[in-house]
């Protein structure tokens, strides 16, 4: 008899004999994991019901074979998780549990722990159970096998599959409902748990774990958090400057480019830690969750267990008072720190040294494919060794299949040799002067890696054209651009202000003459440059915090906050505030000070001064 010929009904009293206890009750389910992965933690299974549908994550019983207090419990509370290396992997626990006898490998049978959720047809947690239980894994399914499996109906477990597949794309679209972006895909870009990029490509069956498992992880602290219990919680907070999570993935899917992605995320996100304190997980958009579903690998499932089992399955008081959860959470978020900063120095000298190989050999750049010349430009740009790369980017500027970034990295790179500065400054001026777009494409870009705004000075001439200055970095194009489309004069802008940064010609921001259009052009300019205020004049509040204060007002009036642009003066900083006001009139206000700080400040109050007079002699002649 065939795996697909069988009822479900007649597979488990099939395999029930072997189960290693008749006082757990019996259950089926199978694992997805990567093909070399041997410690498997966790088993799913999926059954219909009436009012939706029944998920099962069945893990692994790790603490049933783990003495309490024992060595192996103190050495894994030390090393805190699993180890994977690029040649080697060093286990939480000892190979012969975490490969063999706590692994839920196909056709053994195995204890464990599951998580019985039952959802209503909009995907919502109606019940939560743990139940103690038994499991015999039929199938070991690889990512790429599960995938092949859902593709053919043939195959076993193929039905079961596409159930999965199908209650995955439920949870994941209710979690997007909700503002979630960890564990999603944005432009085709993967993010994980905590919204951070993923290199990998993920495979469908990939996406049908990642769900569930979010699904068991959060249902889990929703249960711990509605009786009050102190568990590892895991937690995930945004910086202030971070906006709400739907707008937050608006800005995302706006961005489109994996490097302004991650540049984004990381400025926004901070990194996510445990408590016994819930505090909530700002990424997957939900007021509590934790870690449950791989014990095997890391310290705080197994800790989750100890706890979870004890109060739900064996009625008994929590293991752990919040003292001392407090101190393990604070220990493993320490070491958590280390471990990525190992990770990250072990690949980075892995990479750099494969890096170096490439760019020693000439041959080997030009047999690159797209995307791998796009890592070894940035690469070569971080390093210095831009001159190496220059032949190989000349020709590919030339059949016009480079990036917006690698655009970027071009631009913005230094050159040891100016032969090949002049090399790529002339393909990529070309290539700029053929689609403009991509100069303000490229300075977005920039301006989202170095953290600075890109502001422009804009006019509006008798006949209806437009002018415009780029200003990026403190440095101002000398030569506005003009034409009657806005779009198309600040992209020709951007381009003057690119080609002003390959040729050596951008100028400081004060050395412009605003009034360039001289007479024809309709936009009055009031400029101040006196260097002492009245601070008699001035209210508190404006003196307190002027630049909070010009921004209040000028948000209740509906109209753009000014910009402000700085030029150093011997060891002195000179601001300026441009500010468009009603009417084509443009207020510029300047200030030296010892700190950039100060001077904004008081550019501010200047502004503040000027607009007060004109606001009354508006209101006086009217």
């Amino acid at each position: 008899m065939t795996l697909s010929a069988i009822t479900y009904s007649e597979l488990k009293n099939f395999l029930v004999g072997s189960l290693p206890t008749k006082e757990r009750k019996a259950f089926l389910g199978f694992t997805i994991d990567s093909k070399n992965a041997k410690d498997l933690d966790d088993a799913i299974w999926i059954e219909p019901c009436d009012s939706g549908a029944i998920i099962l994550i069945h893990v692994s019983d790790t603490t049933s074979l783990i003495p309490e207090k024992s060595q192996l419990e103190e050495k894994a509370l030390k090393q805190i998780e699993t180890y994977y290396w690029a040649a080697s992997t060093n286990p939480l626990f000892p190979n012969e549990l975490s490969e063999n006898k706590l692994s839920l490998l196909e056709g053994h049978p195995r204890l464990t722990v599951t998580v019985k959720i039952t959802l209503d047809k909009t995907a919502n947690i109606k019940n939560t159970q743990l139940l103690s239980t038994s499991l015999i894994s039929i199938k070991k399914f690889s990512y790429t096998a599960a995938d092949k499996t859902l593709e053919d109906v043939s195959q076993p477990l193929s039905r079961m599959l596409r159930y999965c597949e199908l209650w995955a794309q439920k949870l994941s679209q209710k979690r997007k409902y909700t503002g979630a972006f960890g564990q999603s895909t944005i432009q085709g870009i993967s993010l994980d748990e905590e919204g951070r990029l993923t290199e990998t490509s993920v495979y469908r069956s990939q996406r049908i774990i990642q769900e569930f498992m979010v699904l068991a992880n959060t249902a889990i602290a929703n249960l711990a958090e509605q009786h009050k219990l102190s568990i590892l919680y895991r937690n995930h907070t945004c910086s202030t400057i971070a906006p709400k999570n739907k707008l937050l993935i608006e800005t995302l899917v706006s961005l489109g480019l994996p490097k302004l992605i991650h540049q984004k995320l990381q400025n926004w996100l901070n990194s996510a830690n445990y408590s016994p304190t819930v505090i909530s997980h700002f990424a997957l958009c939900v007021p509590a969750y934790t870690h449950f579903t791989s014990p095997i690998r890391r310290i705080a499932d197994y800790l989750n267990h100890q706890i979870l089992k004890a109060v739900f399955i064996e009625q008994k008081k929590n293991p752990y008072i919040f003292k001392e959860l407090e101190k393990v959470s604070q220990y493993i978020n320490q070491e958590q720190v280390k471990i990525k900063e190992q990770r990250t120095n072990y690949f980075q000298i892995e990479h750099l040294e494969k890096v170096a190989s490439i760019l020693d050999n000439q041959n080997k750049i030009s047999l690159l494919s797209n995307r791998e010349f796009s890592q070894i430009l940035k690469d070569s740009f971080k390093t210095f060794q831009l001159d190496k790369i220059a032949v190989e980017a000349k020709q590919r500027l030339k059949q016009r299949i480079l990036k917006p970034c690698d655009l970027y990295y071009l631009t913005f790179g230094k050159y040891r040799n100016s032969k090949n500065k002049k090399l790529i400054k002339d393909e990529l001026l070309d290539y700029f002067k053929e689609k403009i777009v991509l100069a303000t494409q490229t300075l977005q870009i920039a301006s989202t890696i170095l953290q600075k705004d890109i502001n422009y000075i804009e006019k509006l001439t008798p006949s209806g054209q437009f002018v415009f200055w780029t200003i990026f970095e403190d440095k101002i194009i000398q030569q506005p651009s003009v034409a009657f489309n806005k779009q198309e004069t600040k992209h020709k802008s951007n381009f003057f202000w690119i080609k002003g940064k390959l040729e050596g010609t951008l100028c400081s921001p004060n050395t412009i003459n605003l009034n360039t259009i001289k007479k024809n052009n309709t936009l009055k300019v009031i400029s101040t440059v006196e260097n002492k205020i009245n601070f008699l004049k001035i209210s508190k509040p404006e003196i307190d915090n002027p630049i909070t204060y010009v921004h209040t007002i000028l948000k209740c009036m509906k109209i753009k906050k000014p910009m402000y642009l700085y030029n150093k003066v011997g060891t002195k900083w000179q601001c300026y505030c441009y500010f468009k006001w009603i009417n084509n009139i443009n207020i510029v206000t300047t200030s030296i000070a010892k700190t950039k700080k100060e001077g904004k400040a008081n550019t501010s109050l200047k502004l503040i001064i000027h607009l007060e007079n004109y606001l009354f002699i508006t209101s006086l002649s009217n």
